[in-house]
């Protein structure tokens, strides 16, 4: 009878939590997170200071939305972002790769969230670079660290379908998991306005509130129907 008990609980359980969005996996926020904030540059990381020439590389659009664990939006999310440049190197005084590094390019966003929750950027594709552990090369990514009054998460998110995904040390971690989808973009389709030869991608960031917890808490602990009732 115990037994039977349990797992009507954990069924109702289940039942309970395939209503909810899961949250998006966090990683630890790096050591090239910026010690010293460049100047802000809205949400076009491509433009020069002062009017100098363009940022080198592959031009990437990227949208997405902060949401919460119900799918509801978060508005007035602080979204920081950071990533290296198209050569693999990140503007971070403590940064021992010996590619050449951009001087035009800044790599830090700081946004904010509208009432959709939504959040949107112009920026240039980072490339991949080689670590302190012999034959690892992270693929490219970029870095995320979403600030909300009630949660912080540093995350990161990878582009579909590159080649150094596969041998990933920290993606390899998420897919053993079963999460390596929630932290990688997804392409779609150009618009008019965007450059031939840029990319369109979408990333959401799944988070908690307090909204979302006490909706998750009261639908674990809701008396289920009986078939036929």
């Amino acid at each position: 009878m115990a037994d039977t008990v349990s797992s009507e609980r954990q069924e109702r359980k289940l039942r309970a939590e395939a209503r909810f969005l899961p949250r998006t996996p966090s990683e630890e926020i790096g050591p090239m997170y910026p010690v010293e904030k460049p100047e802000a540059r809205g949400n076009d990381l491509t433009r020069s200071p002062a009017g100098g020439p363009p940022v080198e590389g592959q031009i990437v659009y990227v949208r997405g939305r902060i949401i919460d664990l119900t799918g509801d939006p978060v508005a007035d999310a602080e979204v920081e972002i950071w990533h290296a440049d198209p050569h693999g190197r990140y503007p971070h005084p403590c940064d021992l790769n010996p590619a050449p590094l951009d001087p035009n390019f800044t790599g830090w966003a700081v946004l904010k969230t509208g009432p959709d929750g939504f959040y949107r950027l112009r920026t240039t594709k980072p490339g991949p670079y080689p670590t302190s552990t012999p034959g690892w090369w992270r693929p490219p990514h970029v870095h995320f660290q979403v600030t909300t009054p009630h949660d912080r998460l540093v995350t990161q998110m990878y582009f579909p379908d590159e080649e150094l995904n596969e041998q990933d040390e920290l993606l390899a971690r998420h897919r053993r998991l079963n999460q390596d989808q929630r932290v990688t973009a997804r392409l779609l389709p150009l618009e008019e306005r965007m450059e031939k030869d840029s990319l369109f991608i979408e990333f959401d960031i799944v988070l908690p509130t307090p909204h979302s917890i006490a909706a998750q808490k009261s639908a674990r602990n809701a008396p289920q129907e009986k078939p036929g009732a």
